[in-house]
């Protein structure tokens, strides 16, 4: 954190001194407070948690989606990770946490980026089960190969490409966020390196 001081130290007689001024912002890591961390944390936090929860029964589930590779997992912890240090931070500003925050978000920004391909793979995927079923005749009796094919296997096609849909909202709200957060931490962290300039004026005679 950087600190304006200055200081004019004359010898006796009044001859001039060396002048020695330090620049600098008022407070500059207070200025990622300006995000509203602890706001932007709980949003985070609670995004996180229902990525987390709503993948449980995506992994339990028979058909092939984004959860196979435990996407919505891996991106919740992040989320929530992040949000945590977001909240942190605002409690007790520190050069330290800030840092930190804007190391995860960076982190979280890729891992955002490799998440919505995954989400929107799955949703491919999907939709070309729900093709496939979509060639049967939707009856009790129907059958292909001896396997009885039944109506709610289309309505469970639709279920899971509509929580993929949400989880691809999810991840682009949280790069919406990340994006806006990293911006404060980098401004806060430049603005808090102290510059100090010293200024030479009408040295005394070594006589």
């Amino acid at each position: 954190m950087s600190m304006n001081m200055a200081s004019d130290i004359s010898p006796a007689g009044g001859e001039g001194g060396p002048h020695t001024t330090m620049v600098g912002g008022s407070k500059p890591l207070h200025r990622f407070i300006r995000g509203e961390p602890k706001s932007t944390g709980i949003v985070m936090m609670f995004m996180g948690s229902s990525l987390f929860i709503l993948g449980i029964p995506m992994r339990l589930d028979t058909l092939m989606s984004s959860a196979e590779t435990f996407t919505p997992f891996w991106l919740g912890i992040l989320f929530i990770i992040s949000g945590l240090l977001y909240v942190l931070t605002e409690k007790n500003p520190s050069k330290q946490l800030v840092t930190a925050s804007l190391a995860l978000s960076i982190i979280s920004m890729l891992g955002v980026t490799v998440a919505f391909f995954e989400f929107l793979k799955g949703i491919v995927h999907i939709r070309q089960s729900y093709d496939y079923y979509d060639h049967y005749n939707y009856d009790y009796n129907a059958t292909e190969s001896g396997r009885v094919v039944v109506p709610w296997r289309k309505q469970h096609l639709y279920q899971l490409i509509s929580l993929e849909a949400v989880f691809m909202y999810q991840s682009l709200v949280g790069m919406v966020v990340l994006i806006v957060m990293t911006s404060f931490a980098r401004v806060a962290l430049h603005s808090s390196k102290t510059q100090a300039v010293v200024v030479m004026q009408d040295l005394p005679s070594p006589d």
